[in-house]
This record gives C-alpha cells, sequence and structure tokens, in this order.
C-alpha cells in the first residue's frame, strides 16, 4: 500500500491507498500553528501511522507522497511561513526515516492538486489551463502540455505574492500588501474581524454576510479583488477551463457570478469556469498519486538486470540514486509534480 500526506497551514490529511491509487481510508487532523513546525510534523506522522495499522495491520507500505504549503526544497520548505519553523524541515528525509522507506516524494499542494485534476478530473484535455485554490492561503497552478509548471524555482503560481498596486513596485516587501494578505480565507477572517470588532472567522463571515452588511462588504471586497487579478491571469495565459478548489467551494454561489461576470467582460475569449472534480481534497488525491510514482519507481528500480546472460547482483551493479529530498526538488521541473 501507498500513504499520502497533505500538510496544510490549518489541518493535516492522510489517505491508505493501494498501489493502484484506490483510496481505502482516510483522516484529517487539525495543526496548532503555536507549537510550530517539529510538533505539527509529528502530529500528522503519528495519525498516518495509526492510520496504516487500522486499515491493513499486516500490510506493507511501499511508498510515501505527500505535498506541502510552500516550496519543498532539499533541506527545507520554501515560503511557508504559515507554521513558524516549517521551513526548517526537510520533509522527504523526515518522511523516509519516519516511515522506514526510501520512496518519498514531496511536491507543493497546490501543484500536486492541479496535478490531479488534469489527470483525472476537471482539467482533462484542457490545454492550457489554470487551477485555482481558494483556500487558507492563496495560489493558482498553470497546467500547459498536460503537465504542471513549476518555474525555474518551484515557485510558478504562487500569486499570494502579487503586487495589488502600481505604487508597490517601489516598496520593499515589508513595506506593502500583498495579494494573499486580502484574497484568502485568512484574510476574509481578518476583514470580518476588523469590520465587526470581534473575532470571526471565514465561515462565519460566509454563513452570516446576509444579516450583516458589514460582512457583506468584507466579500464584495474580497471577490472584486479576485476577479481583477483572475482576468490578468486568464489575459496572460489564455486557457481553455479555470478550476477551482479548496474550502471556499462551499460558498461558490457566492463568488462565482461575479468571478464569471468579469472574466466574460474582460478576456478576450473567456475560458470555461468550473468547480474542480476534487473540490476539497485535490491535494490530497495528488498526494495519493506521488504515493502510486513513487511505488512504480521503487518497484522499477528493484527489477534485477542482466548482462552477459547472467542477473546483476546488488553489489555488482552501479549503485543508484534513492528516492530523496534532492529528487523530488528536481521532479516538478521535469514536470513530474
Amino acid at each position: 500500500m501507498v500513504l499520502g500526506l497533505d500538510f496544510g497551514g490549518s489541518k493535516i490529511a492522510a489517505a491508505v491507498a493501494d498501489e493502484s491509487g484506490v483510496r481505502l481510508s482516510a483522516t484529517t487532523v487539525a495543526t496548532d500553528p503555536g507549537r510550530g513546525g517539529r510538533w505539527n510534523l509529528d502530529r500528522g506522522v503519528e495519525a498516518a501511522r495509526a492510520l496504516v495499522a487500522e486499515t491493513v495491520p499486516d500490510g506493507e507500505l511501499v511508498a510515501v507522497g505527500a505535498c506541502t504549503f510552500g516550496i519543498p526544497a532539499a533541506h527545507g520548505i520554501r515560503l511557508a511561513p504559515a507554521i513558524p519553523g516549517w521551513g526548517d524541515l526537510s520533509l522527504s528525509l523526515e518522511l523516509a526515516e519516519a516511515f522506514g522507506t526510501r520512496a518519498v516524494r514531496v511536491a507543493t499542494d497546490v501543484k500536486a492538486a492541479a496535478a490531479a485534476e488534469a489527470a483525472s478530473g476537471a482539467l482533462v484535455g484542457h490545454d492550457p489551463a489554470i487551477y485555482l485554490n481558494l483556500g487558507t492561503g492563496l495560489a493558482v497552478a498553470i497546467v500547459c502540455g498536460g503537465k504542471v509548471v513549476s518555474g525555474a524555482n518551484g515557485g510558478a503560481g504562487e500569486i499570494g505574492y502579487s503586487l495589488r498596486q502600481v505604487g508597490d513596485v517601489e516598496l520593499a516587501r515589508a513595506d506593502r500588501i500583498v495579494l494573499e494578505e486580502v484574497v484568502s480565507g485568512m484574510a476574509i477572517a481578518a476583514a470580518g474581524s476588523r469590520r465587526t470588532g470581534r473575532e470571526v472567522t471565514a465561515e462565519d463571515v460566509f454563513a452570516n454576510e446576509l444579516t450583516d452588511p458589514r460582512l457583506d462588504g468584507a466579500l464584495d471586497d474580497f471577490v472584486r479583488e479576485l476577479s481583477f487579478h483572475l482576468v490578468n491571469l486568464a489575459v496572460a495565459v489564455d486557457p481553455s477551463r479555470i478550476a477551482v478548489g479548496g474550502g471556499m467551494v462551499r460558498s461558490w454561489h457566492r463568488i462565482q457570478p461575479q468571478l464569471r461576470k468579469a472574466l466574460d467582460a474582460n478576456v478576450p475569449f473567456p475560458p470555461e469556469l468550473v468547480v474542480g472534480e476534487y473540490p476539497f481534497d485535490a491535494a490530497l488525491v495528488g498526494a495519493v498519486r506521488l504515493g502510486v510514482e513513487a511505488a512504480v519507481a521503487l518497484t522499477a528500480d528493484s527489477r534485477p538486470e542482466v548482462a552477459n546472460g547472467r542477473a546483476v547482483s546488488e553489489t555488482d551493479r552501479p549503485r543508484r540514486r534513492s528516492i530523496s529530498s534532492q529528487d523530488t526538488d528536481r521532479s516538478e521541473d521535469r514536470g513530474r509534480v
């Protein structure tokens, strides 16, 4: 069996699947950012171990696929401020040690989600296409040629860092407000709290906007700014379809009309706009796919080679590289997200 893990800013999801990717069980635990990266990683590993033991007590875990907010690198995770200390973790090496397998692949969560939608979901046959994630944070992934575009540093699609106005060009990062700070689940909660004078969540804002004009205004501002940036992205990419996933899709009826209107009015060739096939767990589906790919690669790496009519043993075979964090860093650049 294989294990898929989705490490998010507010929750960690795990799924056990067979080697063909059929899900057998799943679980979710909440994160506690205040406890730091190590505590939250250990919490996810503990939940995953319990799930594996419960699902297939006598089974063999052959591979792990994982995705995370931020960009996993050889010795840390870049652009991962949601949990203090998360950026210091070498995720692939940590998971290899925790689960006793060298078959580990990791990727950015939104890219893993987009790969899942492109392989078997709402983006099958659409090229180019955009996957938009509306969750705790904000990011997109661009699908081109059936592959998710990684970028030179793995940062393609990180629009949460986009400038919001012309004056931002002259400001240092610390002196400006980036897009994710106004267009994300965190941003909606903050805006609702400011407007009402009490602490509210994004779910509270969506649930009460019909009866509270202050929350309704917060959502209008959110969707207006999201529309602005999505239109510009669609003009640049010319996608045939945009698929949307993440927790805010539960309020798609509130978000979709303004997005649709903005795309139709401003994009020369307006793309389709749909909810993803895996609206709430595309990243976990993508993580399982990574686990399956790692298992397949491990099997191929284990097959005996034949030279001069005899099998080549491990002692006289040239040493092969194991699947490690360095390999997974490059896997996105090769289009294997």
